[in-house]
């Protein structure tokens, strides 16, 4: 009782209650008293370590949560900050495109200005460029590396350049060079060039402008390049111009692009609204005017004798096989696409064009003589394999006999299995040229 009612509190626990029912253990009840009062009088703080034990697992729960709490804190005062960020940068942009936009307006109500000098040395190259245009057919400026430096690269200019990278050559093999080229002849006569900062179309080939291409590194084509007007009289680098402008300054050209692109182009650079005009070549159409009229005329006159025209076997024969070689060989490709004949290589390679998008007219007509020959192998075979072998009886010849190729053909009595061996080797032929022009092929062999 001395020790305080918390002391004995805490060292009440420690009796057993057995004690109080059995007497017989008052010694073991005294010895465990005496063990907790000396453990209380030695260290008294020690009394607490019950509550701080007991306790200790709460707190570390709750230094837990506390702890996950302020980390979600964090986290969200984070993201409120990057919005914040987020949305000032897209203010300062939207402001700067403002501004850049009032002054591009404010520049096109003033015009570019100009000293008088150097407003005149820009108008010459107006001139000069506008006399380029009405010499030319095609209204294409075509330019080497000193008129390049002079009207593309150095100032000052009042024009707009629309510069074509190209390599037409037939040593270089472009294509799309050969695809696009049709669609820029449109655009160059479609185009204004009275205006005061016209635009005009310049073709940069590289067979002529090797130097060009080397010091701009450019090492494919075409390239369409708009080179915008300036008041500056400075020569810079030809690289440095190609490399500063922007990139939508800049049009690498494909398969599909067609005169509307170029056309967009144009205007969404330089703000001229233009209309493309349609090319009619005059001398062509007035060609077939004359061929359609004169055969019109001979069916009207001799049109009841066409029949007639089945009698001359041999003359008939030989134009409907030209007329199929020249078809499967793509005759009608060479036409529109105006395919070179043949190319600047040797061999293989001077008939046949290494891209499988484009053709050599040689290469064409080699390819069309083939599937003939498949053809006129397989149609034999199957006459000659179901002929009769009792109606081919040896008969007397007859010098007045007049009959056709085709029956004389038939009258013949070659194996089928010739004719078969012949088609399998046109056919190996074909297959051939066409692993030439696909390596992947690999004569039937694709790989996976």
């Amino acid at each position: 009782r001395r020790l305080g009612s918390s002391r004995a509190q805490r060292i009440a626990p420690c009796i057993p209650q057995e004690a109080a029912i059995n007497p017989m253990r008052r010694t073991t009840v005294l010895s465990s008293i005496l063990v907790c009062l000396l453990v209380a009088l030695a260290d008294p703080v020690s009394g607490q370590g019950a509550d701080a034990a007991v306790s200790g697992g709460k707190s570390k729960r709750s230094t837990k949560k506390s702890q996950n709490y302020e980390i979600k804190q964090n986290l969200k005062k984070e993201r409120k900050k990057r919005r914040r960020e987020q949305k000032e940068e897209e203010r300062k942009k939207m402001i700067n495109n403002m501004k850049r936009k009032k002054t591009a307006e404010r520049k096109q109500k003033k015009g570019i200005q100009l000293s008088p000098e150097l407003k005149e040395a820009a108008d010459e190259k107006i001139s000069f460029l506008r006399r380029q245009v009405e010499r030319s057919n095609s209204k294409i400026v075509t330019l080497n590396p000193s008129s390049y430096r002079e009207y593309v690269n150095n100032g000052p200019r009042l024009h707009w350049s629309l510069v074509v990278y190209t390599a037409r050559g037939a040593r270089f093999r472009c294509s799309i060079c050969h695809t696009v080229h049709p669609h820029v002849l449109r655009v160059a006569k479609s185009l204004n060039y009275s205006l005061e900062h016209p635009t005009f179309v310049m073709e940069v080939d590289i067979q002529r402008n090797q130097e060009i291409f080397n010091e701009i590194q450019l090492n494919h084509a075409p390239v369409f390049l708009m080179v915008p007007p300036t008041s500056s009289e400075k020569a810079p680098k030809v690289k440095t111009l190609y490399n500063k402008l922007p990139d939508k300054y800049r049009l690498n050209a494909h398969g599909n692009i067609g005169v509307e692109d170029l056309k967009k182009f144009i205007n969404r650079i330089t703000k001229q609204e233009f209309d493309v005009v349609e090319v009619i070549d005059y001398n062509v159409l007035i060609g077939w005017v004359i061929l359609i009229g004169m055969l019109v005329a001979f069916i009207y006159y001799k049109g009841h004798q066409f029949h007639k025209i089945r009698d001359y076997w041999t003359p008939y024969f030989a134009g409907c096989c030209l007329a199929y070689i020249w078809l499967m060989g793509g005759g009608m490709y060479n036409i529109i696409r105006g395919t070179s004949f043949t190319g600047s290589g040797v061999g293989f390679s001077s008939l046949f064009h290494p891209s499988n998008g484009t053709q050599y007219g040689a290469g064409g007509l080699i390819v069309g003589c083939l599937n003939f020959g498949v053809g006129a192998m397989i149609i034999l075979m199957n006459t000659w394999a179901l002929k009769d072998p009792k109606s081919a009886k040896t008969t007397k010849k007859s010098y007045r006999d007049q009959r056709t190729p085709l029956q004389q053909l038939k009258a013949m009595k070659p194996s089928a299995g010739l004719c078969l061996i012949g088609a399998t080797v046109l056919w190996y032929q074909l297959v051939m040229i066409y692993t030439l022009k696909n390596p992947s092929y690999r004569f039937g062999f694709v790989r996976a």
